[in-house]
């Protein structure tokens, strides 16, 4: 019998190694990856396509729904939901979770749900294979749909000037660009801010500048780009460096690599 390939995903070490120890005294259960935040969860998820998932929900930058919106249809694991805060259990089973465990558990509630999760997998192992040839069939309708997708904007293109389209969490948006706040490097991947929301996009920080307009977006930093129409202040740091200040409370560093460049665009 193969064994279950897990995942674990949680930004606290002590949560990560308490369940890989538990996991480990489990012969039908191999560990193939263990992260500490939401980017790298993604990545493994995608990569290696796991059985099962414990997920942690309540992570910075990017929670476990976060995760689970970014992850490709044919990779999509069996999940375990661990945080400690129990109003998330309604949307963690809308997601279709196996279980819910709610910090701290003990070993034996631990147990209980791994062998649900083992049960419900097994059992599943038929259906996923006739579901399989849906989901591929699913995924070149997708293909397709964003190819004619695509070639619709690049005919497009002069009348989408002002909006920067993206591909996120399988579907494409129009975004305007004077509504974009800022953008920051993370890992493999751009957010992109507007509002009190983000985009989280697997783009590089070059390709996305380059689609921006030289007047109004601005890169201060290797990881940043700001409109300059939502900074509300510059404060000198030290060594030449500046923080920008943002109209949402956001602070960021000017980097002396980029100072010239930025204050260039208010000489003009």
């Amino acid at each position: 019998m193969e064994k279950i390939r897990a995942v674990i995903v949680d930004d606290e070490e002590e949560a990560r190694e308490g369940m890989k120890s538990l996991l480990s005294k489990d012969p039908d259960i191999w560990l193939i990856a263990v992260c500490s935040d939401g980017v790298q969860a993604i990545k493994a998820i995608n990569e290696t396509s796991p059985d099962l998932v414990f997920l942690d929900i309540q992570m910075p930058e990017v929670n476990g729904f976060d995760v689970l919106n970014s992850v490709q249809p044919e990779c999509m694991p069996a999940v375990i939901f661990a945080t400690a805060y129990d109003q998330y259990a309604v949307k963690a089973f809308d997601l279709h979770a196996i279980d819910y465990l709610l910090k701290p558990f003990t070993n034996k509630r631990f147990y209980e749900s791994l062998a649900l999760a083992k049960a419900r997998i097994r059992n599943a192992s038929l259906q996923h294979i006739n579901q399989k040839l849906s989901v591929i069939l699913a995924g070149y309708a997708q293909e397709k749909d964003t190819q004619e997708a695509d070639a619709l904007i690049h005919q497009n293109a002069a009348s989408l000037a002002d909006k920067l389209v993206i591909k996120s969490s399988g579907k494409i948006y129009f975004i305007p660009k004077k509504e974009i706040v800022w953008i920051e490097a993370y890992d493999s991947y751009v957010k992109i801010h507007i509002g009190g929301k983000y985009h989280l996009v697997r783009e590089s920080m070059k390709n996305i500048e380059e689609k921006l307009p030289e007047n109004v977006f601005a890169r201060i930093h290797k990881s940043s780009i700001v409109n300059i129409n939502f900074i509300a202040e510059l404060e000198p740091y030290f060594n030449g460096e500046f923080v920008v200040k943002l109209t949402n409370g956001t602070e960021l560093k000017l980097s002396r690599s980029y100072r010239s460049s930025f204050m260039g665009l208010f000489e003009k």
